[in-house]
């Protein structure tokens, strides 16, 4: 680990040794923190208290202002598989995402926002099916956002399994719902291959899921929950607005996601292509429509 990319690695001085030398835990989870004080507890007593325990957790705090860093000090403190990073300097969310998954030690890997929590059973699970089905590139359980963990009706719970339009098209359909996707459980040689995660635009979540789906197909537990705070990007008014990076955005504002899912379409055969094309197009219209709609309630304000 550089000294350009941290100030402080907590953990036992011990375990700290196996962290660098490469004694690997089965599972690494990855908490890519900011200004997590009122509910990265919540997130990382959901960890601790995972039915499966072959895991490391890896906290990299992302130069927070409020009580994060204190708060994780003292969990890294009292378990030796909790490690914790302060980044010198705020280097943005998909920076931080990237940073985690490079320590990562585990054969599978996920990261869980500091407001977002799991059941015990949740890695227990998904471990299973990847270790059971070699053509999952990725496991995660039902979902839902917080408040509706009791309403089984508000879950989430589509696969993306089949061949490769299939799947694409099938993600295509969902992706306004894909929350559980980005947060899977992944295979982590496989994340590892994807070059463009530290790519910061509209939608840059669904181009990582869409790289999975070219890799094989996503199963989905039926048993485990993941539940999302109320506190992430897709939750805010104007989503749009905030994640906008070029001025084609405003017109198009799945641009780059477009121009990276027309690359990995290139291997689909005529059919194949025009049918995720015509869902391409249709998710293209709605984000159109969605970022016009409140961009007018903004002025209008």
């Amino acid at each position: 680990m550089s000294k350009n990319s941290m100030v402080t690695l907590m953990g036992n001085p011990k375990e700290r040794l196996s962290f660098e030398i490469d004694l690997d835990p089965k599972v690494t989870i990855g908490i890519p923190a900011y200004n997590g004080a009122k509910t990265i507890e919540k997130a990382i007593n959901s960890i601790l208290a995972q039915t499966f325990k072959d895991f490391e957790l890896i906290i990299s705090d992302d130069a927070s202002d409020d009580e994060t860093g204190s708060i994780c000090q003292r969990y890294a403190l009292k378990d030796s598989r909790i490690f914790y990073v302060r980044q010198v300097q705020n280097i943005g969310e998909y920076s931080n995402s990237k940073f985690l998954l490079s320590k990562a030690k585990g054969k599978y890997f996920m990261w869980l926002a500091n407001d977002d929590w799991l059941s015990p059973e949740f890695v227990e699970v998904n471990v299973s099916a990847l270790d059971s089905n070699l053509k999952f590139v990725a496991s995660t359980s039902p979902n839902c956002f917080e408040g509706n963990e009791n309403d089984t009706n508000k879950y989430i719970d589509f696969n993306l399994e089949g061949a490769t339009k299939q799947r694409f098209v099938k993600f295509l359909q969902n992706a306004w719902y894909s929350h559980a996707i980005y947060y899977s459980l992944k295979r982590t040689k496989v994340l590892k291959s994807y070059k463009n995660l530290n790519s910061s635009y509209i939608a840059a979540d669904w181009s990582l899921n869409l790289f999975l789906l070219s890799k094989g197909e996503i199963n989905r537990t039926k048993e485990g929950l993941i539940v999302f705070g109320k506190f992430g990007i897709s939750m805010n008014k104007n989503p749009w607005k905030d994640g906008r990076r070029k001025k084609i955005e405003f017109f198009i504002p799945l641009y780059e996601f477009t121009k990276y899912a027309l690359v990995l379409m290139k291997n689909l055969n005529y059919h194949e292509w025009l049918h995720v094309f015509i869902k391409l197009l249709k998710a293209n219209i709605q984000a159109m429509l969605d970022s016009y709609k409140k961009t007018i309630k903004d002025f209008i304000k």
